[in-house]
C-alpha cells in the first residue's frame, strides 16, 4: 500500500497522471477522455477549438474521431439530447474519400464513396451524398447517425477527444494492477528465500 501511494504521489508531482475536470468522461474501450462543448461553431472552428482545449497531462486534445461501434455508442450517449455534433471527418481534399483530420488517425481514410468503408463508419441511409458541396462530418444527424454537411451548418456542438500519448503513465487503476503484481512476485521470492536447504 505504501509503495502504491508513493508511486502515485511521485507521478502526480511530476504531472504524469491525468487530472480531468468533472466535464471530462473516460471511455473504457480505448482509455481516451471526452468533453462535449455545446458552442455552435463552424467545422473549421470546432477543429481549431478542440485542438486548443485545456491540456490534460499525458493526453493530446483534438476533434473527435470515431473508430468503432462502441465509441460511436459512447459519444452519442455522452452528448445527450444534442444533435448535429461535429466530428473530425472530411472529404475536402478528394471528393468521396473520407479521412480523419485530427488525432492519431489524422490522414487515415475511413470511407470511400462507391467503394464502401475502409475503416469504421456509421452513415445514415443514403449518406454521404454531397448535396451542395457537403464535405464535413457531423453525427446524431437526421435519423441519428452520420451525415455529410457544409462547414457552417448550425451545430449542436463539438466533441473534444483526449487521446493518450505514447508512453503515457498508466491510469491509477493500471498502477494498482502493476504494483499488486509486483507485490505477489515479491512475496513469492521471499518465501523461496526463507526455505531451508537440506544437503543431500
Amino acid at each position: 500500500m505504501l509503495l502504491k501511494k508513493s508511486a502515485l504521489i511521485a507521478a502526480s508531482a511530476l504531472g504524469l497522471l491525468a487530472t480531468p475536470s468533472a466535464a471530462v468522461t473516460q471511455f473504457a474501450g480505448n482509455g481516451h477522455l471526452y468533453e462535449f462543448v455545446t458552442t455552435n461553431l463552424s467545422w473549421q472552428g470546432a477543429l481549431a477549438a478542440a485542438a486548443a482545449a485545456t491540456p490534460i497531462a499525458g493526453y493530446t486534445a483534438h476533434l473527435v474521431t470515431i473508430t468503432s461501434q462502441g465509441e460511436d455508442d459512447f459519444v452519442k450517449a455522452l452528448t445527450g439530447s444534442a444533435t448535429f455534433v461535429w466530428a473530425a471527418g472530411t472529404d475536402e481534399e478528394t471528393e468521396g474519400t473520407w479521412k480523419w483530420a485530427a488525432g492519431p488517425e489524422a490522414g487515415q481514410t475511413f470511407f470511400v464513396f462507391g467503394g464502401g468503408p475502409v475503416g469504421f463508419s456509421n452513415w445514415n441511409a443514403g449518406e454521404p451524398n454531397n448535396v451542395g458541396a457537403e464535405d464535413y462530418l457531423h453525427f446524431k444527424a437526421n435519423t441519428g447517425n452520420w451525415n455529410d454537411i457544409f462547414s457552417t451548418f448550425p451545430s449542436g456542438g463539438y466533441l473534444v477527444e483526449y487521446s493518450l500519448n505514447s508512453g503515457t503513465i498508466p491510469e491509477p487503476a493500471s498502477w494498482a494492477m502493476l504494483l499488486g503484481g509486483l507485490g505477489v512476485v515479491g512475496t513469492a521470492l521471499r518465501r523461496r528465500g526463507s526455505r531451508k536447504t537440506v544437503a543431500a
